[in-house]
């Protein structure tokens, strides 16, 4: 017999490479799924990988940084862990929780050799705080969801934008995200469990949750749990759950834990701080957009595209149709939507509008978007309207790196060609995934994106941007110049708070004038001056 050429049409090959892709993803999510500490690993690696290139190359980064990393530094030098200050000013906007886990970074880092200018060294607890939330989260929803599905919205948790920029920043944010997942996911935890005579440690994390979370960013962590209760409790008529809160013991431990730096900084600064960050900053960014960042209702749902990318693949019409429906008959769902719903409507009532406010509610986003793919697969999974959207902000991400590094002729633009290049590839097929209702395909492409991206702009392409780092110029220059005398160094007409960081606590800011009068007197030893300014000067 003469044998017949069978030709097969392209399209159902790469369909047959997808499934192949697909099926090994799911047998690889199932062994790590049974094995928690495999799992955990899996998770603290995969962390590793999207969290760590660039924490030790990028510049410290204006301003809100440059202001924390400074605060600690003069913690450090006078060895006042009670007070605040930025140089002469007080800095009273937030609590001391975050200066005191940069203290101990820095501490520990100068015994590996570390100096207090060594910017890498206080964004360490921002990447402990990204790590302990990703794990927080597999932990929450393990015990409710399962193995598998906490295993997806960890992984889709940690490779957001946003959290992937934090974990790298030495602010608060990250720090505070892994304190509201404590608290959150304890209370989550306590308002499903079946044996209240076992929830005494459950209660005791939530209640070290919300104190840790007070001593970061104040009443943040405290106001979404008693919101995300509240709503429960409006939905659901069940109320002997709340008796797991061990509210008796409780309460005290939360007052212990936060009640004696807040009377040690009332004495110290006699009132000034509860008039600063409660009255000013809090109240300040309910009433008005301040320090410019205001924005309009919708800001957060048009950000969320970008700033949940690449898990918002996930985030689909029919994933959230199910969910809506579906939380009338699960109280898994309904805790979720309590989570999400009132907080995202609340920051967008507020004016002031950062991106980094709704990062609160993306442990829960993660969960019911696995959740939703998990139990309704056949109902949400072809997302395709999201695969173009994905698609279409990973080209213009990829674009603006390449123009930016183009622009600025960065010297490692070969190495970022040939990282993009490699991201658009993953690209191609994450949304190929999608488009075929591949999803655990598109779970590991996303993954992979996510990774090559975070290297891309952190570690490779915003490093070498130096036309943007010119405060990172100016510290060289004066550390070349630090032969001439004792005197501290004075900028005109340039006043980011990066140059105090790297120059010294007591470094001169303010207008070209001043400058000119500290270099006149002897009270700075060196001005730089903006060169649009020199005749001034």
């Amino acid at each position: 017999m003469e044998a017949i050429p069978v030709s097969v049409p392209r399209a159902e090959n790469h369909a047959s490479r997808l499934a192949a892709v697909d099926a090994a993803v799911a047998r690889g999510l199932r062994a790590l799924a049974f094995r928690p500490y495999a799992a955990t690993l899996a998770l603290a690696l995969l962390c590793a990988v999207l969290f760590l290139p660039g924490i030790a190359s990028l510049p410290v980064t204006d301003r809100d940084e440059a202001r924390f990393a400074q605060a600690t530094k003069q913690m450090l030098e006078t060895g006042d862990f009670v007070d605040i200050h930025f140089q002469q000013e007080t800095r009273y906007k937030k609590p001391v929780g975050i200066y005191w886990l940069q203290s101990a970074a820095v501490t520990a880092a100068e015994s590996a050799g570390a100096t207090l200018t060594d910017i890498w060294a206080y964004r360490i607890p921002s990447f402990l705080g990204a790590l302990g939330a990703v794990l927080l989260t597999f932990w929450a929803a393990r015990g409710i969801f399962g193995r598998e599905t906490a295993l997806v919205a960890s992984a889709l948790f940690a490779t957001c934008l946003t959290m992937s920029f934090e974990a790298r920043i030495a602010k608060s944010d990250a720090a505070l995200i892994a304190a509201i997942m404590l608290a959150q996911g304890a209370l989550f935890r306590l308002y499903m469990a079946r044996d209240p005579a076992r929830t005494g440690w459950l209660a005791a994390l939530f209640w070290i949750g919300l104190g840790v979370g007070i001593l970061i960013k104040g009443p943040v962590a405290p106001a979404l749990s008693f919101i995300t209760a509240a709503v429960v409790l409006i939905f659901d008529s069940r109320r002997a759950w709340l008796r797991n809160l061990h509210w008796k013991w409780g309460v005290p431990l939360l007052l212990l834990l936060t009640l004696p730096w807040f009377i040690a900084i009332g004495v110290s600064s006699g009132g000034a701080f509860f008039k600063a960050s409660l009255g000013q900053d809090f109240a300040g960014k309910l009433a008005s957009g301040q320090e410019k960042h205001w924005g309009p209702p919708g800001f957060y749902f048009i950000a969320f595209w970008w700033t949940f990318w690449p898990a918002v693949l996930f985030v689909t019409g029919g994933a959230i149709g199910w969910l809506w429906r579906t939380r009338r008959v699960s109280r898994r769902v309904l805790f979720l939507l309590a989570w999400i719903v009132p907080w995202w409507l609340i920051i967008e009532a507020i004016p002031t509008k950062l991106p980094h406010y709704a990062l609160p509610l993306y442990p829960a986003i993660a969960m019911a978007a696995a959740f939703a793919f998990r139990e309704a697969a056949q109902r949400v999974s072809r997302a395709r309207l999201s695969a173009v959207l994905w698609c279409f902000l990973a080209t213009a991400q990829i674009v603006l790196l390449l123009g930016l590094s183009w622009i600025a002729e960065a010297e490692n633009l070969p190495l970022l060609v040939a990282i993009l290049v490699t991201l658009a590839a993953a690209s191609v097929f994450t949304a190929a995934a999608a488009w075929g209702s591949y999803s655990r395909a598109a779970l590991a492409g996303a993954v992979v994106s996510a990774a090559l991206f975070y290297t891309a702009a952190f570690r490779v392409a915003l490093p070498g941007l130096e036309p943007i780092w010119i405060t990172k110029s100016a510290a060289a220059a004066a550390e070349r110049l630090a032969g001439c005398g004792e005197a501290p160094v004075a900028f005109g007409g340039i006043s980011e708070p990066s140059l105090v960081f790297m120059n010294g606590t007591r470094t001169i800011l303010g207008g070209v004038p001043g400058s000119a009068e500290a270099l006149a007197s002897g009270a700075a030893r060196l001005a730089f001056i903006n060169g649009s300014k020199r005749d001034v000067f």
